[in-house]
């Protein structure tokens, strides 16, 4: 049969090499003759046939790799924060696994999620729907802003993903027929927003 290609995302842009390096050899068994770097923080596997695509894609899956458009995870922009950066004061990736997991419905198209270790906002320079940042006063909370801006609220760093789990209840509660998430975040106001974060 033909030859043909596999795109496997990385979440949040980056992977431990020794996954990597798992996932490269499994791609090598399977028959891949060539890996390129791809647009959307992604790798291109090149030279499967499509028994060997289905195959890596289960292995990468497996690995904790991007497998499907539609996972959550690439909603969310998060830098490698604590403890991978000295300037993070949370643990970024952590806190977006845990949302992901539990808050996947609101992470539509329309929202884009910011997770930032620190002020400096590598992830995701520009406005963001809503911005997660870590700080000396724990994980603040941006609505419609950077990392840079002044957070509207704050939670414990371990505890950011609670406060996103009480925006995500309003945006369900709010939510009309044919919403998107920006729309609910739209009607609930900012202030609102920021209070649910808050919230104990």
């Amino acid at each position: 049969g033909d030859a043909t290609a596999l795109g496997i995302g990385l979440p949040f842009g980056s992977m431990p090499a020794q996954k990597l390096i798992d996932l490269i050899q499994q791609a090598l068994a399977l028959g891949a003759i060539e890996v390129r770097l791809a647009p959307g923080r992604a790798l291109l596997f090149l030279g499967l046939q499509l028994s060997g695509c289905s195959s890596l894609r289960d292995a990468a899956a497996t690995l904790g790799f991007v497998t499907d458009a539609a996972d959550p995870r690439t909603r969310i922009a998060a830098c490698p924060g604590a403890p991978a950066c000295a300037s993070g004061r949370i643990a970024t990736r952590d806190i977006a696994e845990t949302i992901a997991a539990e808050d996947r419905d609101i992470l539509d198209s329309s929202l884009t999620l910011h997770i930032s270790g620190c002020a400096k906002g590598c992830a995701h320079p520009g406005p963001a729907a809503l911005t997660l940042v870590g700080g000396e006063n724990g994980a603040g909370l941006v609505v419609d802003g950077t990392a840079k801006a002044l957070p509207a609220g704050y939670r414990p760093g371990y505890d950011a993903a609670r406060g996103v789990r009480r925006i995500a209840a309003a945006i369900r509660e709010a939510r009309l027929r044919g919403d998107t998430t920006a729309a609910c975040l739209t009607r609930l106001g900012a202030a609102g927003v920021a209070e649910l974060y808050r919230q104990e």
